[in-house]
């Protein structure tokens, strides 16, 4: 379990160089590094840890799914209606009638994608099984809210003008890159905090004053904080700005639940409430349009991207185009002389388009079960809530955000979330028997 922890920590730290680095290699940097630390963990893993993960086959359709569905779209199929037209058209233009019909318009980048999920869900249950230890949870959530800062002060740094001049590769970083990032440091910073108090409460009762150590730990999260926020006013960040104070107040009301002595059970009905709250906070931001366009939501200036999305929007069929496809899409339906290539404008419509409209709330469907699974947790616990607290915080966030920009599409932050996933799922159970 040593070399797994060592390597999760490695991995954590090493994130604040993406931005600087090639895609290609962050995610072949994941497949070595999440491959050993699955392999590790699987040989250390005790029965009572093999017991405590098997509490967690509720997720199980839930991890599941991404990958029969990119399958699906890989493998041929013999119903017409499934597939993409695209591959009849190539059939008769390569006079190759053996040309068997996908759902994906490009079976190597949906196969792509399929690994580097594979990647991710193995670093989701490495964490789950790593962090179980209180100590290297707390180190962990250290390490991660530390990387997550760091990379938010990166984004201070590219607003600076003479440091974007001296490090090209600041200027030159999408502001998505950081937007993610910022938000995991303050939601992280604010459980900093909190595991700093409730440590000082335990060891002293709360009779003694805060010791400099303790001091120095509240004063690093609150510095922590105010570089989050300070990224997301230099990025331009005002709706995901909003956001956070959205998980802040789920963090809040975790605390005054377990003040007031709430049980785990009729705190999954006041968990309805948080989700109305992210509803209300969600719902205005459609600018008056039909809930089922996802454009409505957007917060992007990017005119060519918000025309592209629209039209590849308006010809996606309910099975998608193909995870990882997106690239490829755009091309099609970008205006003729556009040489530059077109991002997608959310996360939301990347998957309606990749995956198909019907994939959008089967995911989404699967966020709330794991916020809500955090969230039981963290007020059913003895001790220990800040770990699922955070983690319902920032999921619930990350929910809302994909909606309005694409800043969950950014390698780090995918690898970040899931360092958070399995931290939150491995400190939301153990406590209580009731969860």
């Amino acid at each position: 379990m040593s070399i797994a922890f060592f390597l999760l920590i490695a991995l954590l730290v090493a994130t604040p160089a993406a931005p600087f680095i090639s895609y290609i290699f962050v995610q072949h940097a994941l497949y070595l590094v999440a491959a050993i630390m699955l392999a590790s963990v699987a040989i250390a893993a005790s029965p009572a840890d093999i017991i405590a993960a098997a509490t967690l086959r509720r997720f199980a359709w839930a991890a599941l799914f991404p990958i029969v569905w990119m399958m699906i779209q890989i493998v041929p199929l013999p119903i017409a209606s499934l597939t993409s037209p695209i591959w009849p058209t190539a059939a008769v233009a390569l006079n190759d009638s053996t040309l068997a019909s996908r759902i994906s318009i490009d079976p190597g980048s949906t196969l792509r994608s399929l690994t580097w999920y594979l990647a991710v869900l193995s670093l989701i249950i490495s964490t789950i099984l790593i962090a179980r230890d209180r100590e290297r949870a707390e180190t962990l959530l250290l390490t991660l809210t530390g990387a997550a800062t760091f990379i938010a002060l990166e984004s201070l740094a590219d607003q600076i003008e003479f440091l974007a001049t001296a490090v090209p590769d600041i200027g030159q970083s999408n502001s998505h890159s950081f937007a993610m990032a910022a938000v995991i440091a303050a939601l992280g910073n604010s459980a900093t905090i909190a595991m700093a108090i409730e440590r000082h409460s335990n060891r002293a009762g709360a009779v003694l004053p805060l010791s400099t150590p303790v001091l120095l730990r509240m004063s690093l999260g609150i510095t922590g904080i105010v570089v989050s926020l300070a990224s997301f006013a230099a990025l331009g960040q005002g709706m995901l700005l909003g956001l956070t104070g959205l998980g802040f107040a789920i963090m809040l009301f975790v605390l005054t639940v377990r003040r007031l002595g709430f049980r785990p059970w009729p705190s999954a009905i006041l968990a309805a409430v948080l989700i109305a709250m992210a509803a209300v906070a969600t719902v205005p931001l459609a600018r008056s349009t039909p809930f089922v366009d996802l454009l409505g939501f957007v917060r992007s200036d990017d005119q060519a991207s918000l025309a592209v999305a629209r039209r590849a929007m308006s010809d996606t069929s309910w099975t998608g185009s193909g995870v990882g496809t997106f690239t490829r899409v755009a091309r099609i339906y970008q205006d003729y002389g556009v040489g530059s290539a077109v991002a997608a404008p959310s996360t939301a419509v990347l998957v309606a388009i990749e995956w198909g409209r019907v994939a959008m709330p089967i995911l989404a469907g699967f966020t709330l079960q794991l916020f809500l699974f955090a969230l039981r947790g963290a007020v059913g616990r003895g001790r220990d809530s800040f770990f699922a607290s955070a983690t319902a915080a920032i999921v619930v966030v990350a929910l809302c955000d994909s909606f309005t920009d694409a800043s969950m599409l950014n390698p780090t932050a995918e690898i970040m979330l899931a360092a958070v996933i399995g931290l939150g799922l491995a400190q939301s159970t153990g406590r209580t028997s009731s969860i």
